[in-house]
C-alpha cells in the first residue's frame, strides 16, 4: 500500500506528459481532434483510478496500523 501511495506522483507526471503530447498533436493535426480528446479522457480516467487506488491504500494502512495520512478522522 505504501508503495502505491509513493508512486502516485509518477502517475500524475505521466498524465501531464501525455496531456502535453496530445496538445502538440492537436496543434499539428486538428483533423484528429476527436481521437485526441478521447485519448486525453482515457488518460485522465486512468490517472483518477490511480487516485482512487491511493485512497484505498490509505484506508488499508489505517485498518492495519490505526494511522491515517490525514491524521484527523471524524
Amino acid at each position: 500500500s505504501r508503495e502505491t501511495i509513493r508512486r502516485d506522483d509518477e502517475v500524475d507526471s505521466l498524465f501531464e506528459t501525455i496531456k502535453q503530447e496530445i496538445i502538440a498533436i492537436l496543434t499539428q493535426r486538428p483533423a484528429v481532434a476527436d481521437q485526441a480528446v478521447d485519448l486525453l479522457m482515457i488518460a485522465k480516467y486512468i490517472e483518477r483510478i490511480g487516485d482512487h487506488a491511493v485512497n484505498i491504500c490509505g484506508w488499508v494502512i489505517f485498518f492495519v496500523t490505526g494511522e491515517h495520512k490525514d491524521k484527523k478522522i471524524i
